[in-house]
């Protein structure tokens, strides 16, 4: 009897928790940078960059739901690790709707004013109303080349 009432009890905290899915609708990405010629402006700690056009970039480049922002960010060990987002903000969903990064690590919508941390990869929402995260792409690192893409599960 008390195995079964504390599998209940169990089964119930797992229901209440709220999870927030981002309205943000899904939209295909494929990226393609060069960090030695085009894109070289990256390299180095805090540096970003906003595309929003496919002009000037690969065959078969898709930008998301409002445009990728990529981020010169840091690992958990203190190592440079690139990330990727969606430049929409999750808490307007509109495409016309950008946050705009700075070189300290975060960005911020400019109509909610929500702060999201973009240095270490989480995107996650600060100092404003919005509860839901950027919307993160994968990135891969092969040597001078990122390559990155949303893969939706």
């Amino acid at each position: 009897m008390k195995r079964i009432f504390f599998c209940l009890v169990v089964l119930l905290a797992i229901s209440c928790n709220k999870v927030n899915v981002s309205n943000v609708p899904y939209a295909r990405v494929y990226l393609e940078l060069d960090l030695t010629y085009k894109d070289k402006d990256l390299v180095g700690a805090l540096n970003f960059k906003e595309i929003t056009s496919t002009s000037g970039q690969n065959y078969g480049t898709q930008l998301g739901y409002s445009g990728v922002l990529v981020v010169s960010g840091f690992d958990s060990n203190g190592n440079t690790k690139y990330y990727a987002y969606d430049l929409c903000c999750p808490h307007e969903a509109n495409k016309n709707t950008m946050v705009k990064a700075d070189n300290t690590g975060w960005a911020e919508c400019p109509k909610c004013g929500t702060k999201y941390e973009i240095a270490y990869g989480t995107g996650t929402p600060s100092d404003g109303p919005s509860e839901f995260a950027l919307t993160r792409f994968d990135v891969t690192q092969q040597g001078n080349k990122l390559l990155i893409r949303y893969c939706q599960l």
